[in-house]
């Protein structure tokens, strides 16, 4: 039987979990601002030690792509948060702001399409009611 964690510990992370949440709904909102196409929050906790939080949205130009990602940034460094990664914005089909406990992908829709997160991620609950 396993011991369970000291209350201290629980509550901890409970405020943690708390934080992260009032993260990403901030980061949603300025991305429903920017008109985000098709936004999915997926919650990965349990699945995988990668992070949390997968949100999806989708652009309609590449200078939309940009103004979702830039609009994230601003949000999260609202926050106090910083990515750890930022690859595809020059590029802009598909751009990952990796956060580590929640990581954003905003892509055209026919990459988004072919790469096909969501079905990659099917066991995830779809969690989007929570932060839209």
């Amino acid at each position: 039987m396993a011991a369970s964690p000291p209350p201290a510990l629980e509550t901890a992370r409970a405020a943690a979990d708390e934080r992260l949440a009032a993260q990403v709904k901030r980061a949603v909102a300025a991305l429903l601002d920017k008109k985000a196409g098709k936004l999915v929050v997926l919650n990965l906790g349990g699945l995988t030690a990668m992070s949390d939080y997968f949100v999806l949205a989708s652009a309609t130009s590449d200078r939309q792509a940009q103004a979702l990602a830039e609009a994230v940034e601003e949000a999260m460094k609202a926050e106090g948060r910083r990515p750890l990664s930022v690859e595809g914005y020059h590029k802009a089909t598909w751009i990952l702001l990796d956060y580590g406990d929640a990581v954003f992908h905003i892509f055209h829709e026919e990459a988004r399409r072919f790469y096909g997160l969501e079905r990659l991620w099917g066991d995830a609950p779809d969690a989007t009611a929570r932060f839209s």
